[in-house]
């Protein structure tokens, strides 16, 4: 896709960016150093800050239809290239299951797919989070079993054999929630280098939290949701202190959708850590 799209921030790099390859560069990858891997998430969310709100069909959150966008979802192709680790959690595996989320766990674009065997980004590994292990074992999982490491809670040795049994590796991880420090020692074990979050706003909360979350890619749509049964980006649960960001990049597009012409923000923030 030639598409253009407009940088706004800084002001002193060319305004009209290419989209085709706006994301993969750098190259997140080369960031690594020893044993830090570069860990980066991404969330769309309207003006009002819903990144998701009940859906009376599905009786669950979803990310609402009047902020996606194209640009956004090429963008968020981009992302997923960059990592050689997606970490997702169990309400993703049970909507993969029922059909209300599409399939993210591999790439499916074929320039993307040839960019990362150009830079030798291995297949993702993906990592489950799930202290429950209420999700279905079915044909959808079953094609990235061999990738699959599930760090789970649970105490159940039923649920947890059954996995074990059709040969995933499970993790077991001590207290209520998997924590940010257990994922962050699975990643550093598997040696992986590049690790984007395709879960929901718990995990990548504590990954700020315990100042281990590096990038953060934050798309808003220039509308209002309202709506009083809603996601949003921070809950509040582990983030007791303010998280400082520092805007390194920042685009604007707008696209047609019915007639009418909606603005989206890309804005692409490294965490500053600072002290624990």
């Amino acid at each position: 896709m030639n598409q253009n799209i407009k940088r706004v921030y800084p002001h002193n790099k060319t305004a009209e960016c290419k989209l085709e390859n706006l994301y993969l560069n750098p190259l997140l990858s080369k960031t690594y150093k020893g044993n830090n891997p570069i860990y980066y998430a991404n969330f769309l969310s309207s003006l009002d800050g819903r990144i998701a709100i009940y859906s009376k069909k599905h009786r669950l959150l979803l990310t609402p239809d009047a902020i996606k966008s194209t640009v956004d979802y090429i963008l968020f192709s981009q992302l997923h290239a960059q990592a050689d680790c997606l970490v997702t959690n169990t309400q993703y595996i049970k909507g993969l299951n029922k059909g209300y989320y599409g399939d993210i766990l591999s790439v499916k674009n074929k320039k993307l797919a040839q960019w990362r065997k150009d830079n030798k980004i291995r297949s993702h590994k993906i990592i489950i989070l799930s202290n429950s292990l209420d999700f279905p074992i079915n044909k959808k999982l079953e094609l990235y079993k061999d990738r699959i490491i599930i760090l789970t809670t649970s105490i159940n040795l039923k649920k947890i054999n059954k996995f074990k049994e059709k040969g995933y590796e499970i993790v077991k991880c001590r207290g209520k929630n998997v924590s940010a420090k257990s994922l962050n020692k699975c990643i550093i074990k598997n040696k992986l280098k590049s690790v984007y979050f395709i879960a929901g706003p718990t995990i990548v909360e504590q990954m700020m939290a315990e100042k281990l979350l590096d990038r953060f890619y934050y798309s808003t749509n220039m509308s209002l949701i309202g709506t009083q049964k809603y996601d949003t980006i921070i809950r509040g649960n582990f983030l007791k202190k303010t998280v400082s960001l520092d805007l390194t990049e920042m685009f604007i597009h707008t696209e047609v959708k019915k007639n009418i012409a909606t603005q989206t923000l890309f804005q692409v923030f490294n965490i500053k850590k600072g002290k624990k």
